[in-house]
């Protein structure tokens, strides 16, 4: 408890330094087009990586074994490849437009009410199912290792993170989620080691796992092959679709910035990862030789920080909120662009001012909150379900539609609808799917086809 309520107090310092200062859609929405590389880095890496990295993770290592790293396995890559297919060519537009929003950047490059409009409510969809991931692991923490009831942990973590996103913008989000990225590889890296200590040392914990439960440790672990394969392209390609990644590149002064924009990226994303190797592995060995008894895979990183002592509860606490927040603090201020700004905009009517903004970041945390409290979906497959619908609706005019200038406005829209509508009707009966048949992957493919078919016909 002690952790929440340290977190509130800063929260609630953090919502007054900001509240005087973002005071214009460019400061609320964009941090002001003014940070560097090192800044924008660590930020983006705390917001992508959510609870889902220290809770989701290490549980589906657990039940998958091996396997679950293939959803990891891109990581090395993926902030060049981000840099390289979206940093350059939102960087270029905003220089030349000053876009403060993911939606407008499309509404820019595709003139016409239907691309911003509908970019506008995809990213608000996915942003209500994705803030629901952090508040199921709020619950789970404060439950299992918090002693609190999971809706009490729920609610003080989503309002501290609503108070400082609703008054100060990314303006503030930008310098917490900086601050807790870099505490959130600090605790990865430390978390890991120490599991895997208490598990007698990596070889231990693989000796025991390959006497105990050897079909963890295959390639692909209890995994069938084409389905790891599909998490690799959909965690790997995907993340030059999540609007909460390609935010990060507005907030950037100048096109120099990309230079060294992918190192950052990659040494915080391969240290924060860390976390789900270690504590998966380790934990999971502890779980074999009757150690540590779980009773739901989201309950292992609770139940190995309970097993290190006070110390790592504490640390731990501090680590997995921390990144909750960040991701957190990112989809509340892009929802609520979304529905003040973007989708007004494309309307032809009033945009909201921040006043607005701020009464609809608090509008989204409530529904949000509402969504994990009641699901009953393991945080990794509640993570599976977010990062797909953006996989599928947006993947192919960001990285295809801002590229290519063949594409108008009515391919984008119909791509983006295409690949939305694909994603959900798939994941309503994901459990009749075969191996390898990812929702956002073939949403991504069907929005493709129809984006470069509609093009070639104009």
């Amino acid at each position: 408890m002690t952790v929440l309520l340290v977190t509130f107090v800063l929260a609630v310092a953090a919502a007054l330094w900001g509240m005087r200062r973002a005071t214009d859609a460019r400061e609320y929405f964009a941090a002001g087009h003014r940070a560097g590389s090192l800044l924008v880095g660590v930020a983006g890496t705390a917001a992508a990586l959510s609870a889902f990295t220290f809770v989701g993770g290490p549980g589906l290592f657990l039940v998958v074994g091996m396997g679950s790293l293939w959803m990891i396995l891109s990581a090395p890559v993926t902030g060049a490849l981000q840099c390289w297919a979206i940093g350059e060519p939102v960087v270029r537009a905003v220089q030349a437009r000053g876009a403060v929003t993911v939606p407008a950047l499309l509404g820019e490059r595709f003139p016409g009410r239907a691309p911003q409009a509908t970019a506008a409510v995809v990213v608000a969809l996915g942003c209500v199912a994705s803030l629901a991931v952090q508040v199921r692991a709020a619950a789970v923490l404060g439950e299992s290792l918090l002693g609190v009831s999971p809706l009490a942990a729920a609610l003080l973590t989503m309002t501290a993170t609503t108070l400082y996103t609703a008054l100060g913008g990314m303006r503030v989000g930008l310098v917490a989620d900086a601050v807790q990225g870099a505490l959130m590889a600090l605790v990865a890296v430390i978390l890991a080691a120490a599991t895997l200590y208490a598990a007698g040392g990596p070889a231990a914990a693989l000796d025991t796992l390959a006497r105990t439960t050897p079909d963890l440790l295959g390639p692909f672990g209890r995994v069938p092959p084409a389905q790891a394969v599909a998490w690799l392209l959909l965690f790997g390609l995907g993340t030059c679709a999540q609007p909460h990644y390609v935010q990060k590149f507005l907030f950037l002064r100048s096109r120099h910035e990309l230079a060294t924009l992918p190192a950052v990226l990659t040494v915080a994303l391969v240290l924060t990862l860390t976390v789900w190797v270690g504590v998966g592995l380790g934990g999971t060995a502890l779980v074999a030789t009757g150690t540590l008894s779980v009773a739901r895979p989201d309950a292992l990183t609770p139940a190995v920080l309970r097993h290190l002592g006070a110390w790592a509860m504490l640390l731990g606490g501090a680590g997995v909120f921390a990144a909750l927040m960040s991701t957190a603090a990112s989809f509340l201020n892009l929802a609520a662009a979304a529905v003040t700004r973007d989708l007004p905009q494309a309307l032809g009517r009033r945009v909201g001012g921040i006043g607005s903004a701020r009464w609809a970041t608090l509008a989204v945390a409530g529904a949000a909150t509402v969504a994990g409290v009641v699901s009953e979906r393991a945080i990794a497959m509640l993570a599976v379900l977010g990062w797909g619908f953006f996989t599928a609706a947006l993947l192919p005019v960001l990285v295809l539609g801002l590229a290519w200038q063949r594409p108008g406005p009515g391919a984008a829209a119909a791509a983006m609808l295409a690949g939305a509508s694909v994603d959900l009707v798939l994941e309503a009966f994901r459990g009749g799917l075969p191996p390898g048949l990812e929702p956002g992957l073939a949403g991504a493919a069907v929005g493709t086809l129809v984006l470069a078919g509609a093009a070639w016909r104009r």
